[in-house]
């Protein structure tokens, strides 16, 4: 019942505060009893319309750097794009992309979407220097979450780090941005070239002069045109008949909350066609189940989904057309 509660707060919390442009929050997650994050809402953000949404990964230094910081930094980025900007908070330790870090990333993502009018086909991610060995990392192994990504002086140790999951890049837009004197023999030249060789679609900068850092010169200049031409990739390749789908289609989960005795059902407002994933994830963001279906019809649907061994607790229902995601639940088991 404390996962159920927590949720609830947290729905009621978003719901009285999207009226501000600047967030910082916390709750408790896993073994951290005060779990951070921050956003940041544009000006421009319209809720009756689907908003772009990039995730921030900050740099390590505890002395500089954490979630909040690095949504000060990224401020003027985010409202020049008219983004809604998420900082997931590294901890103690400074580092974002430890186990308990990607997971909250997780949950904090799907939050989001819950708290606001989101675009599933203009999320980004974006991080610098550790950060930047995030938005990798946590980019690859979440690839269907992502449109696009642009890391900042990653802090990575050749394709070391991505070896296992580069082949996840295929077809995905990224623009690196980098020093020229941040050892770009190691930290630049290596995965840019696996990239490529995954055929990740791939533009970068390297800046002369510039080392390890973020503050290198017209820093929002050269971001937004980073933004720029990731998010026109990602225009080329999300096709206007698969755009105009997500637009209109109207998905219904019920009942919510369910009892461990009950199926669920699905109301669809269209037909969706081949290839459908059924996935059930913990709030920590670990899978639970996956299930399959050929289609899923007009109207009432009964899924193929069991509750009998699920805990009372919060829960995400994500269903996956074709490899991508199109549409992400809460649901909870009482």
């Amino acid at each position: 019942m404390k996962k159920t509660i927590l949720f609830v707060l947290l729905f009621c919390f978003a719901n009285l505060i999207q009226s501000q442009t600047r967030i910082d929050g916390s709750f408790s997650f896993q073994t951290d009893p005060a779990k951070k994050y921050s956003l940041y809402i544009p000006s421009g953000y319209d809720e009756n319309v689907p908003n772009r949404l990039m995730i921030g990964f900050h740099p390590f230094n505890t002395s500089r750097w954490d979630a909040e910081s690095w949504c000060d930094t990224l401020i003027v980025f985010a409202e020049t794009n008219n983004l809604i900007l998420a900082c997931p908070d590294g901890g103690i330790d400074g580092a974002v992309d430890d186990a308990i870090d990607t997971a909250f990333t997780t949950v904090l993502i799907d939050s989001v979407y819950h708290w606001y009018n989101i675009n599933p086909d203009k999320v980004y991610g974006m991080g610098f220097s550790v950060g930047g060995r995030a938005t990798y990392t946590y980019g690859l192994n979440h690839i269907e979450e992502f449109r696009g990504f642009i890391p900042i002086g990653a802090a990575v140790n050749g394709t070391s780090e991505v070896n296992s999951i580069i082949q996840n890049a295929e077809g995905k837009p990224y623009y690196l941005v980098h020093g020229a004197n941040d050892s770009p023999n190691t930290r630049f030249t290596p995965i840019k070239n696996a990239l490529e060789d995954n055929e990740a679609l791939v533009n970068s900068i390297l800046m002369p002069g510039v080392g390890h850092t973020i503050d290198f010169p017209n820093r929002n200049e050269i971001l937004t045109t980073a933004f720029e031409w990731v998010d026109s990739v990602n225009c080329a390749i999300v096709t206007s008949i698969d755009f105009e789908i997500i637009q209109t289609l109207d998905l219904k989960l019920f009942p919510n909350p369910i009892s461990e005795n009950q199926s669920f059902s699905l109301f669809s407002n269209e037909s969706i066609q081949n290839d459908i994933v059924l996935k059930v994830n913990g709030i920590d963001g670990k899978a639970i189940s996956t299930s399959f279906l050929n289609s899923i019809e007009k109207g009432n649907n009964k899924l193929p989904i069991s509750t009998a061994n699920l805990e009372e607790g919060v829960y995400y229902l994500q269903l996956y057309q074709n490899g991508e995601l199109v549409k992400s639940f809460p649901f909870v088991v009482n």
